[in-house]
């Protein structure tokens, strides 16, 4: 039986590269944060040959606040006299420092039933958190429909049917059903041709250290992989769905603008600022993207894997379009469709490091233009990036030690259908390029007392140039830094705390030429956060 089907379900997010032994262990080592070790799965064998793998996962989440409200935040006014801050408060003045933000339990089962070379997995999740269920929040606010998705709600995640065929010398692996698939080498950072594939749940990703792979949610599709040669093989893909991201509701601890974000649609916007309630209205695009992946491992090269990207897709997350801020026209949600991407990846090991990169140009993508209130235009635009991952030398320090890198930039070449200057043309808060980095550094300390292990992570980010035009990627002044301290025990029992710090001014929220800084809108939303994970 092929490897890519073995135990589908722990492969549906990351395809099996062609090769790389050693990049795969280092990429374990440093990467790897499942519940609990397949052993402790409960497995079922029947007569017929079937055979049933169920995990589940029980944990409980508690986080608090732990820095005050800033007065900047909260009554910041643009140069034109209004109060900007009314219209991006409700989630800040909802908790208190030291208030509960999230009190959560929840489920997670997989359910793997596999019959020779093929077989169906079904993933499905649930929780309740009792700080959206309070009433007594200070703001009252929420939208009814938004709240509701934070307080409860049980549902099915990857549910697919996988087979794998010998066809002469040469595999073809199929998966039809709600999946995830992603190409590419991102680690961290948003933007990368992966944030194409499908819909992201944006609610997980208010830490610094959150990898891309936590936050991918599926899409109903039909992916195929055939190898062609030892070193060559073919991947493809098409979505008869389409899915939105998943972005923190009004009113809730995360979310940084109150008519946008999850149930937010049917809402009336700014109505205290601006004198007129904006009904919030979107579009949902259609259905039919795909993509293709050619991929190559040139051993003659130092084992290095090429990737040769095209995909075709419709946004996943809005484009705000507010034409004018005193008027009666919404504050709509645009899904941009029809973009097209052009990526190529990488990835060998130089020495003792695993080095990965990918560059993407798309034509289509959403960019803010240089109009009053919120336009968004098509325009060509590009993203390159490059990752490194070293496993330290072993020293008194600790067990094991990784160390992980990420560098990203991007920019705008291109506006559809305008002319001029380019920085004339993008919306004056922006720039034309921006980039930024992450680091992480984590220590592991084995069987520190009779079956606990432990392992120490700390992670810096930094936004350290530009205001990028490309949304949801880079801001300049945003940084952030967590450390985080997890416990396993015995392999079932999982538990420790993070500390994340938002490190941006709560003062460069306006820049000098009267931008609005959106991505430090979140300055002064430091939090503490602990969580149990049981695992059977």
């Amino acid at each position: 039986m092929n490897q890519a089907f073995a135990h589908s379900g722990k492969l549906c997010t990351k395809r099996k590269p062609l090769s790389l032994g050693v990049r795969q262990a280092m990429l374990a080592a440093a990467l790897v944060t499942i519940a609990a070790p397949q052993a402790y799965a409960l497995n079922f064998e029947l007569d017929n040959g079937v055979t049933i793998d169920l995990d589940t996962t029980l944990t409980y989440d508690a986080q608090w606040r732990m820095q005050d409200q800033s007065k900047e935040i909260l009554d910041f006014i643009d140069p034109s006299g209004v109060r900007l801050g009314d219209l991006t408060d409700d989630g800040n003045r909802n908790f208190d420092e030291g208030d509960m933000t999230q009190n959560r339990v929840s489920f997670g089962t997989d359910l793997d039933a596999n019959y020779g070379d093929g077989g169906v997995f079904v993933r499905a999740r649930g929780w309740y958190d009792e700080v959206y269920d309070d009433g007594d929040l200070a703001r009252e606010s929420f939208q009814q429909d938004g709240i509701d998705e934070h307080k409860s709600k049980v549902e099915l995640l990857d549910t697919f049917w996988y087979h794998g065929f010998n066809i002469g010398d040469q595999f073809l692996s199929l998966r039809v059903g709600e999946q995830v698939v992603n190409w590419g080498e991102s680690l961290y950072l948003q933007g990368g041709i992966s944030t194409a594939q499908g819909p992201l749940d944006a609610t997980k990703a208010n830490a610094p250290g959150t990898e891309l792979k936590d936050i991918f949610m599926p899409i109903g599709q039909v992916y195929g992989e055939m190898t062609l040669t030892d070193n060559l093989s073919l991947g493809a893909y098409y979505q008869y769905d389409w899915e939105e991201t998943r972005i923190d509701a009004p009113g809730t601890y995360f979310n940084i603008l109150d008519g946008f974000g999850q149930k937010s649609v049917g809402d009336l916007f700014g109505e205290s600022v601006l004198g007129v309630g904006l009904p919030v209205t979107e579009d949902t695009p259609d259905e039919g993207q795909y993509g293709i992946a050619l991929r190559y491992l040139a051993e003659n090269l130092n084992s290095t894997e090429f990737g040769f990207y095209y995909l075709n897709y419709n946004d996943f997350t809005p484009s705000l379009q507010v034409l004018s801020p005193a008027g009666s026209i919404p504050m709509h949600h645009e899904y941009f469709e029809d973009i097209d991407l052009y990526g190529l990846s990488f990835g060998t090991v130089l020495g003792d490091v695993n080095v990965s990169g990918e560059v993407s140009y798309r034509d289509g993508q959403p960019v803010q233009v240089n109009e009053p209130g919120f336009k968004f235009e098509s325009a060509e635009t590009m993203q390159a990036q490059v990752s490194a991952i070293y496993i330290l030398p072993q020293n008194p320090l600790a067990d094991n030690m990784t160390l992980i890198g990420e560098l990203g930039y991007n920019r705008v070449l291109d506006v559809d259908g305008r002319s001029g200057k380019l920085k004339n043309q993008i919306a004056r808060k922006n720039d034309i390029g921006a980039a930024a980095g992450v680091v992480s550094l984590k220590a592991d300390y084995f069987n520190l007392v009779g079956g606990l292990d432990m392992s120490v992570t700390g992670t810096y980010r930094n936004d350290f140039s530009g205001r990028s035009s490309l949304s949801y990627t880079f801001t300049e002044s945003n940084e952030q830094f967590a450390l985080k301290t997890d416990f396993t025990y015995l392999g079932k029992h999982k538990f420790g705390a993070s500390y994340v710090w938002f490190l941006a001014n709560p003062k460069d929220i306006i820049k000098e030429d009267g931008g609005l800084a959106f991505g430090n809108l979140n300055a002064d939303r430091d939090y503490l956060a602990a969580y149990y994970k049981y695992s059977f």
